[in-house]
């Protein structure tokens, strides 16, 4: 919907939720022609004019607005979790309680021409396109699939040449990274995010561990985020035994059954930092190389 139509619906939600507030002041659109794009829930999405105030509700889209130089246009974040770059967290922020969905009110007062989320589903999606703010979604199962949202969401935006130069530069160092791991040997692993809910086949973070030289023993998985029984990781017995926040390697040592694994006699339980492999973002790259150097002893070390 055009932003004049949108302002009417715009300061009748504001009349009613925030007792009179002014309506927003009108603004000059950059020149731009519209741009039509499917998203990955098969909802089309128009953008009259290259979006001036941008609303992000997923850090790794925060991160993707950043790393495109289009910061001074991103009016909100989804909530403490957009924390990079550092000057994300000074941006207002649009969770609602309990953070899986944004704050209606909220985010009509930034009046954004288009709200990014990589959250599947949502009956909030409808309710702010109803009021005529369009909401684009991306959801990445795989490097490849994140490196392609980044150019679509460059596209959507209207920086496509921007976003095109970021994901060949990703492209391009990670391409680095497993030259660099041909003559490495592969290390079975285990990625553990808590009480042994871990990644399959499917997910961005197990794309990311084969591609760092790991053989993630949860390949036999038929979902992307599975809880793997005790029974069957001792079976498994991975050679790395990665932690994410919330787990510690004392944790794992102490657990009767884990404390006999192959990595924990080995004192190869390792932490990784999550942000890097589950944000389908600019700095996947980064994730890349630090689960090389951890399974290959820096063979793959900046």
């Amino acid at each position: 919907m055009a932003r004049a139509r949108r302002a009417a619906v715009v300061a009748a939600v504001l009349l009613a939720a925030c007792q009179g507030q002014q309506e927003p002041a009108a603004r000059t659109s950059p020149e731009s022609s519209a741009v039509t794009i499917t998203d990955d829930e098969g909802v089309e999405v128009t953008l009259d004019a290259a979006a001036e105030r941008i609303v992000t509700f997923a850090p790794s889209h925060t991160e993707i607005v950043f790393a495109l130089g289009l910061e001074d246009r991103l009016v909100g974040v989804s909530g403490r979790f957009d924390d990079f770059p550092p000057e994300a967290r000074e941006i207002e922020r649009v969770g609602g309680a309990g953070g899986v969905e944004p704050n209606i009110e909220t985010v009509v007062s930034l009046d954004p021409d288009v709200v990014l989320t990589a959250f599947i589903g949502g009956d909030w999606k409808e309710r702010l396109r109803e009021l005529g703010i369009p909401v684009f979604t991306t959801l990445a199962s795989s490097f490849e699939d994140a490196l392609a949202d980044i150019e679509t969401i460059g596209r959507l935006l209207g920086v496509e040449g921007e976003a095109v130069s970021l994901t060949a530069a990703m492209a391009e160092e990670a391409g680095t990274i497993e030259e660099e791991l041909v003559a490495a040997s592969r290390a079975s692993c285990f990625l553990d995010y808590g009480d042994l809910f871990t990644v399959g086949p499917g997910s961005l973070e197990y794309d990311l561990l084969e591609r760092a030289g790991c053989d993630p023993v949860t390949a036999s998985s038929d979902e992307p985020y599975p809880q793997w029984s005790l029974e069957q990781l001792v079976q498994d017995d991975p050679d790395v035994y990665l932690i994410s926040e919330g787990v510690t390697a004392e944790q794992v040592s102490g657990q009767p059954g884990l404390r006999d694994l192959t990595a924990v006699r080995a004192g190869r339980v390792v932490p990784v930092n999550p942000d890097l492999l589950t944000r389908p973002g600019p700095r996947m790259v980064e994730g890349l190389r630090e689960v090389a150097a951890v399974l290959h002893g820096g063979s793959a070390a900046a």
